[in-house]
């Protein structure tokens, strides 16, 4: 960037100086710009102008809104500042201020890339430093809880082992051994017994059918009775049948 500066307007008028590049190049656009004018004099900062290219310049008063009319063509060179004021030199400018002659439009570019480039850079070079310096701050906290509950844990198993420990103590069951002499019968004496359980049991179920078959016949001779002329009651005699019925019969 150049200072612009000097005497203008001999004078001393107040107003607009409009400056509009002839055509856009790196760094500038194609609309018009425009600088106080104070007193006649201006200061003001501007790209250097690469080759074929000059800014067109022009003046206005103050709340002109008209299209600006230039009159002035400027080509500034790549120097710190530029007298603009009619009749100054600026041939020395660089040498004076030790600075290198106009650089080409392409190496002025790729400076201004790496330039960007080394920034932007920089720029993630700080965010990952942040990044990083967020994530060992929350490796650390992480570690401190894991540690805090690592201690915990160790507590809670710890009187979780006294617990047991001590009810295994208290509830300890009391083992009694019993020996019990019980005599094997032989088999053939186990073979007996079988058998006359059986017997036993199908000597029960036939009576169970003799007594049924008796009160079945007591039943249809009742019926046979009722159904008959009355006659004298029937005497029963003293036989175990007899005594059956008698009970039966509720006599």
């Amino acid at each position: 960037m150049t200072r612009v500066f000097g005497h203008l307007f001999s004078d001393e008028r107040s107003g607009i100086l409009a400056v509009q590049p002839s055509k856009p190049f790196f760094g500038c656009g194609r609309h018009e710009r425009h600088f106080k004018v104070i007193d006649g004099s201006i200061d003001l900062i501007l790209d250097p102008t690469p080759a074929g290219v000059y800014y067109m310049v022009g003046y206005k008063q103050d709340g002109d809104t008209r299209r600006t009319d230039f009159t002035l063509n400027w080509r500034i060179p790549n120097v710190a500042q530029f007298d603009v004021t009619p009749g100054a030199t600026n041939e020395t400018n660089a040498a004076k201020d030790n600075i290198a002659p106009t650089s080409s439009v392409y190496e002025r570019v790729q400076l201004k890339r790496v330039a960007e480039e080394l920034s932007n850079s920089m720029s993630e070079s700080d965010d990952l430093s942040n990044r990083l310096m967020k994530s060992e701050l929350e490796v650390e906290r992480l570690k401190a809880e894991l540690d805090s509950y690592r201690s915990t844990t160790d507590a809670v198993l710890n009187d979780r082992d006294e617990m047991i420990a001590q009810l295994s103590e208290q509830s300890a069951p009391i083992v009694k051994t019993v020996y019990l002499d019980k005599p094997v019968p032989p088999e053939p004496l186990r073979n007996r017994i079988t058998f006359l359980e059986q017997e036993n049991k199908r000597l029960a179920d036939l009576n169970a059918q003799y007594y049924k078959s008796v009160v079945q016949l007591h039943q249809l001779q009742l019926d046979k009775a009722q159904s008959a002329p009355k006659q004298s009651p029937v005497e029963l005699g003293n036989s175990p049948q007899s005594r059956l019925l008698r009970k039966l019969l509720g006599k």
